[in-house]
């Protein structure tokens, strides 16, 4: 594998460990929330019956958002630690080939 590859890959592994690490995170922190504010338990299944649809809307947009801001800091403060410790930017990804 030549040098190029290598720090892709690895690039790659740091910058979705580092998403999928505060995805998990965010999830428990607004689990927590929905408790702490609603003093119920946060509709985890929405799509069961016996969730009602504005619990569910409210459930998914709110972890939608927040997980995703998570994970984009994540991968934005990876990308920072990968400059700071290599002196260059992460590797881009390989652009696709049009058909």
């Amino acid at each position: 594998m030549n040098k190029r590859r290598k720090q892709r890959a690895t690039w790659m592994l740091v910058g979705a460990g580092s998403a999928m690490a505060a995805g998990a995170a965010m999830s428990g922190l607004i689990e927590g929330g929905w408790r702490a504010l609603r003093d119920e338990e946060p509709p985890i299944d929405p799509e069961a019956s016996t969730t009602s649809w504005g619990k569910a809307v409210a459930w998914t947009a709110i972890t939608g958002v927040l997980v995703s801001v998570a994970q984009l800091a994540a991968r934005r403060g990876a990308a920072m630690a990968w400059t700071r410790a290599t002196g260059r930017k992460p590797p881009r990804r390989q652009a696709r080939a049009r058909a």
